[in-house]
């Protein structure tokens, strides 16, 4: 098990690290654009040497393309890598795997995957919102692959006219019984939403099936995490990465008996004396 944080914030990747619990930074275009406009006038370039320093050697960095032709792909992949991983040998280029609905095809993305990984530059295949893009994506050489979580949420919740919030939690197991009703009751098109894939978590879990019985050595990042249940049953389905915001690490830590324990013991303590084992008066 591995926590990397999802983030371009260079105070919230220092703080997060010295933790001591995160072990790698993932970062899109949107997340470093909102962190370098709450910066003004700081140079792109060396802001993102000081995000790479502070995730520090060991700590994989994803920095995506943002290209959507495979040669750009690949053309952009290879100045990221070498601008930026001499600064800590940590870099990871985040590649989509397709660019459809733009102005190129299907298999832009999967080439870029491929030429890259092949030339020994380290890729994060980013956007799958089922398990066979996570199949051809790590069979395609990607050393990571990244299901987005809440986004296939959205999507499922979208396709199917149900209200939502965006931090809503979704209990999967219960919009299949929903749905298995639905389709006693005539709806036979009810279950093939989204492939039958029914939320983010079954994406993570039938990926991890498949990279096991088929021997595929990607690892899978969980990402478009949105609370701190989502991230616990990410891990339990097998995610060998959870990625997640800060505002979900904290919550991952907090639990109002936890801090209600801490004052009692504290009191406690405090009427026992039992800061004088330490020295305290």
């Amino acid at each position: 098990m591995r926590v990397f944080l999802d983030s371009g914030d260079l105070d919230e990747i220092r703080e997060a690290v010295s933790w001591g619990i995160v072990d790698g930074v993932t970062t899109n275009p949107t997340l470093m654009r909102e962190a370098v406009s709450r910066r003004n006038g700081v140079d792109l370039v060396g802001y993102v040497e000081e995000v790479l320093r502070a995730a520090g050697p060991g700590r994989p960095v994803s920095l995506e393309v943002m290209g959507t032709r495979a040669e750009d792909m690949v053309r952009e992949g290879r100045i990221l890598y070498e601008r930026f991983n001499p600064v800590a040998g940590n870099v990871v280029i985040k590649v989509p795997v397709n660019t459809r609905g733009m102005e190129e095809g299907d298999a832009e993305g999967i080439r870029a995957i491929r030429e890259l990984s092949s030339s020994g530059i380290p890729v994060n295949a980013t956007l799958i919102m089922i398990p066979a893009q996570a199949a051809l994506t790590a069979a395609a050489g990607a050393r990571y692959v990244s299901p987005f979580l809440g986004r296939v949420d959205d999507y499922v919740r979208t396709a199917l006219g149900m209200k939502f919030s965006k931090g809503d939690y979704l209990n999967v197991a219960s919009l299949r019984t929903w749905l298995e009703g639905r389709v006693r009751e005539g709806d036979r098109a009810a279950m093939d939403v989204n492939s039958g894939i029914l939320g983010g978590i079954e994406v993570v879990r039938a990926a991890r099936r498949i990279f096991d019985v088929q021997g595929l050595r990607s690892e899978i990042i969980a990402a478009s995490i949105r609370n701190p249940r989502q991230a616990e049953e990410a891990l339990e389905a097998g995610a060998h990465v959870i990625t997640v915001p800060m505002e979900v690490l904290r919550g991952m830590l907090r639990h109002p008996k936890t801090e209600e324990g801490v004052r009692i013991f504290s009191e406690d303590a405090r009427r026992a004396n039992y800061g004088e084992i330490f020295g305290r008066k």
